[in-house]
Parts: C-alpha cells; sequence; structure tokens
C-alpha cells in the first residue's frame, strides 16, 4: 500500500485590499516621521532667530566675540575689544572681527540641521529643537573662529597679490570653504552615527 505524503497547510490569502492598505499605512509612518523632523529643524531655526531678535547683544558679545577669541588662540594673537567689534592685531594681517562676522546665519542652518537630525531619532519635536540650539551654538563658534583665521592667511599671502577687484570674492570663497565643509561633515557624522545605533539596538 503507497503512502500518500501530507499536504503542507497552505498559508492564507492576502486580500488585495489589506496589502494595498498595508501600504498605505506604511508610507504615512513615513512621510509624519519626515514631516516631525521637518518641524523639529524649522522651529529650531525660528526659535533661535527669535532669540537673536530679542537678545541682539548676543551678536557681537557671544557669536563675534567667542570667535574672536577662539581664532586669537588659533593664530597666536592679542585680542583688543574696539568700538565697532574684536580685533586680532597680533595675526599677520590685523582682523577687525564686527557683526558682520558673527556667524549668526551659520548657526540658524546648524541648528537647524541639528534639529532635524535629532527629531529623527524619535525625540520630541521640542526637545530636539532645543538640543539643535544647543549643540549648534558651540560648533558654530568653533568653525566661524576657523575662518577668521583662515581669512587672516588668505587676506595676508593670496589677496595681496591679486587685483583689488578680486579682494571681495576671495573673501567670500575663503568662507565658503570653510563652513561647506564642516556643515557637510556634520551631517556625514550624524548620519553615521544614527545609523550605528539603529543597527546596534535591540
Amino acid at each position: 500500500m503507497r503512502s500518500v505524503p501530507p499536504t503542507p497547510p497552505s498559508s492564507p490569502a492576502i486580500a488585495p485590499g489589506t496589502a494595498a492598505r498595508d501600504a498605505v499605512f506604511a508610507n504615512w509612518g513615513a512621510t509624519a516621521a519626515a514631516m516631525h523632523a521637518v518641524a523639529a529643524g524649522v522651529l529650531a531655526a525660528c526659535c533661535s532667530g527669535l532669540l537673536l531678535m530679542l537678545f541682539p547683544r548676543l551678536e557681537m558679545g557671544l557669536f563675534a566675540g567667542g570667535a574672536a577669541r577662539l581664532a586669537a588662540l588659533v593664530s597666536g594673537s592679542p585680542i583688543l575689544r574696539m568700538e565697532s567689534g574684536w580685533a586680532l592685531p597680533g595675526a599677520h594681517t590685523p582682523v577687525l572681527i564686527t557683526a558682520a562676522c558673527s556667524g549668526t546665519d551659520y548657526f540658524l542652518i546648524v541648528a537647524a540641521l541639528l534639529g532635524w537630525r535629532l527629531a529623527r531619532g524619535r525625540r520630541s519635536i521640542l526637545r530636539a529643537a532645543l538640543g539643535g540650539i544647543a549643540l549648534g551654538l558651540p560648533f558654530a563658534i568653533t568653525i566661524n573662529a576657523l575662518r577668521i583665521a583662515a581669512l587672516a592667511q588668505v587676506h595676508h599671502w593670496i589677496i595681496p597679490c591679486l587685483p583689488a577687484p578680486y579682494a571681495p570674492f576671495i573673501h567670500l570663497l575663503t568662507g565658503v570653504a570653510v563652513f561647506l565643509p564642516a556643515l557637510i561633515a556634520l551631517h556625514l557624522i550624524l548620519e553615521f552615527h544614527g545609523r550605528h545605533r539603529s543597527s546596534t539596538s535591540p
């Protein structure tokens, strides 16, 4: 007598409507998470701008002054408080740091980036925004100090060798050459850290 192998139980069929509904819910969840992160970044930038509007002395005293002190430390120059800003007379080329050199616009960008990234780590919008502001402040001041130190070198070694009309462009290009790579590096570090935490979390 020949034995008949048992028939494996068939998996229940998934209705097309159920699969479509699950796909819609998955897309909605991804969209909600993205909007959550964007809202945190926007809130961080808006709160930072409001803080600068309510306390305008921060632009000169904290941002310009902090960057000037760090630039003096990097270049080995003394620092003098002037009526219009901070002066580094001991650099290769004397540098005057005014409110225009405060780097507050860069701070707003960094705070928005950090707030957006922190919110992607499942933090609340408010906590992510406040964290972006708190972490973005020292980062922006430090990078701005490096920009000022680099500009002192550029004004000493490069700009005197070029025609005078090129000086503003070289000045701007030096700022971009410092600010942009630092922003990209910050983003890559945050992405790597976020992926590492996701891969190690249970």
